[in-house]
């Protein structure tokens, strides 16, 4: 796979943390709706061309991989900050 370059700054196997300001719901690919609230710490992974976020939810874990344009979007429009 190619590496696509994207606004979060990370390359392939890198980590970051970041939040979710408000409640953010989307949906990954054809599975069900996902709500990130706010108080969530989200873990990012970047892999070639998605991040895949993980954080807990009711104590469980949970993750998603997000393509990086969609991601990209979430970055812009403030849905995600990337905690530095």
């Amino acid at each position: 796979m190619d590496y696509v370059p994207g606004q979060d700054g990370l390359q392939p196997g890198q980590t970051a943390r970041a939040k979710a300001p408000g409640r953010l719901e989307f949906r990954a690919g054809d599975g069900p709706l996902i709500t990130i609230e706010p108080d969530y710490q989200l873990t990012l992974e970047r892999a070639p061309q998605s991040l895949v976020m993980s954080w807990q939810e009711d104590g469980q874990p949970m993750n998603a991989a997000i393509p990086v344009v969609e991601f990209d979007e979430y970055l812009k429009t403030g849905k995600i900050v990337i905690q530095k």
